[in-house]
């Protein structure tokens, strides 16, 4: 599993998850996604496409989990678009759409990011 950054406009940074599985060997780390956005990395604006991910286990939920969290005390914003029917089928049964930011696609992805909502 790999992030890649497809693009940064300075307000938004879009970014890709690579690979078909997120499970315990292999989640990306916070310290790759420190290094793909910089020192200010939590207070920025974050799209992450999942169009590729097709599982996640527990690790990937907390991987995801924990930079949500962290977005949020820095004041930036963390968005998943993209998601699998099955992926968003786990995410609602662990209750997690009602905290995470998610979007249907990219463009509601970036609009969503760009919002003042917290």
């Amino acid at each position: 599993m790999e992030l890649r950054v497809l693009s940064d406009d300075g307000d938004v940074v879009r970014l890709r998850l690579v690979g078909h599985n997120v499970q315990s060997e292999s989640p990306p780390s916070l310290q790759s996604l420190d290094e793909l956005l910089g020192s200010e990395r939590y207070a920025r604006r974050v799209v992450l496409s999942l169009a590729e991910t097709r599982f996640i286990d527990s690790s990937g939920l907390s991987w995801l989990v924990v930079c949500h969290k962290r977005f949020c005390q820095a004041g930036g914003k963390f968005v998943l678009h993209s998601l699998s029917p099955t992926i968003q089928e786990l995410l609602k049964m662990m209750r997690l759409d009602l905290s995470l930011f998610l979007a249907e696609d990219e463009s509601a992805a970036l609009e969503l990011a760009r919002s003042e909502k917290p």
